[in-house]
């Protein structure tokens, strides 16, 4: 079990309405070609994730100047800008905001020691300040409480109105970080971490896990270890994808289902190969996306489709894809991808957004923007209804 280094009580609070998730399902994709409507550049190169709260988009800046902007929807004007200060000066932000309510609550991680701080929605304005969060961690809100995995190894639950401490959990070892944003589903929070040494299991030190926890106490109800050849302390899982009884979630060329009621394996973990400059050889699989009867994610040389049920291949599109920046997202029945497809190839991997019918596998269509900087890939998309916001080349985009 975790250790639950604190658990402060506090007195009756009003109920902060958590900013509701999109339900990929429920929104209207982009199906007809696209026009770049509102084009956001404030001068600087690096957007990280947005976020889309009504009739406002908020994202930062990952490099140089930081920061935090909110823009306008319709005008693509900044409403507001925020840079916190910080000793070391940077303030960068690399993970998709949060909205709670009134609140914005974001990590800023690059700054040594950073913070996770929450702003007025309305005014960008200082509410208050938290821990320092872990490199790629991100927060996850539910109901009155914010999550955030810390520099030091602390899982923090925080008051999401004044940023007190409501619980914490020590995932504390002197590993390399395992990092990634809370996922919070009927009352649980399902995370990658770091874990301590078992009592009792000395065949399993100290590593890496996939966790749940009680969100309301923190406390464990099970965690799941991702064993693979010659990976001593266990697989760090990629950011995983809970759906209604499953975890989804990739790592070390493997893909891994685990039962939400239990933390044990579905189905055995799934090892993905694929042909490699001649070679077939496993092959690490990102951008993992659920899209409704298959989960979909990209390698460098395929786009995948694999069955919930059993893991396997369902369905696949050779090309040339880049890995590290997938851009991918589901909307309705339409899968965002970037790459280049055979079925329809690109000028480069990175640099060409594509729109894929997931029952005909037909590619609706292909935009390209060009940039200073040639083929510059996009970054992470936030569909909205009948649209999407996606990063470029110093700009934010809305296409629709």
């Amino acid at each position: 079990m975790l250790r639950l280094a604190r658990l402060v009580v506090l007195g009756a609070i009003p109920l902060l309405a958590a900013f509701a998730q999109i339900d990929a399902t429920t929104v209207r994709p982009l199906r007809t070609a696209p026009a770049e409507k509102v084009t956001v550049n404030l001068g600087f190169r690096d957007w990280g994730p947005a976020t889309v709260a009504g009739s406002t988009v908020i994202a930062g800046n990952q490099t140089g100047r930081g920061g935090l902007f909110a823009i306008d929807t319709i005008t693509g004007k900044a409403r507001w800008t925020y840079r916190p200060v910080f000793s070391s000066g940077t303030a960068s932000v690399s993970t998709a905001p949060a909205v709670a309510g009134a609140l914005v609550i974001t990590p800023f991680a690059a700054a040594h020691p950073g913070s996770v701080i929450a702003v007025s929605l309305t005014t960008g304005k200082e509410v208050w300040r938290g821990p320092d969060p872990e490199q790629g961690a991100g927060v996850a809100v539910d109901g009155d409480l914010a999550y955030i995995l810390a520099k030091g190894g602390f899982l923090f639950a925080l008051d999401a109105v004044t940023g007190r401490e409501r619980w914490k959990a020590d995932f504390g070892t002197n590993l390399a970080p395992c990092a990634s944003q809370p996922v919070v589903k009927d009352g649980v929070i399902y995370l990658t971490g770091i874990g301590k040494a078992i009592p009792g299991d000395a065949a399993k030190p100290a590593g890496y896990y996939l966790f749940a926890l009680d969100a309301k106490t923190g406390r464990e109800r099970w965690r799941y270890r991702a064993d693979a050849p010659y990976v001593h302390p266990g697989v760090c899982l990629n950011q995983p994808v809970v759906t209604a009884d499953t975890v989804f979630a990739t790592g070390d060329n493997y893909l891994y289902a685990v039962a939400r009621a239990t933390g044990r394996n579905r189905w055995p973990p799934v090892e993905v190969r694929r042909s490699v400059e001649g070679r077939v050889r496993g092959v690490q699989v990102q951008g993992l996306v659920d899209a409704g009867a298959v989960l979909v994610g990209i390698t460098t040389g395929y786009l995948i489709a694999f069955s919930k049920d059993t893991g396997r291949t369902t369905w696949e599109i050779p090309g040339q894809y880049r890995d590290s920046l997938p851009a991918t997202a589901v909307a309705g029945n339409v899968l965002y991808f970037q790459g280049s497809p055979n079925t329809k190839p690109a000028p480069d991997a990175g640099g060409t957004l594509h729109a894929l019918d997931l029952e005909t596998r037909q590619i609706l269509w292909s935009f390209f923007r060009p940039t200073a900087e040639r083929n510059w890939p996009f970054g992470h998309i936030a569909p909205i209804d009948g649209g999407l916001w996606v990063n470029s080349y110093q700009t934010l985009v809305k296409l629709e």
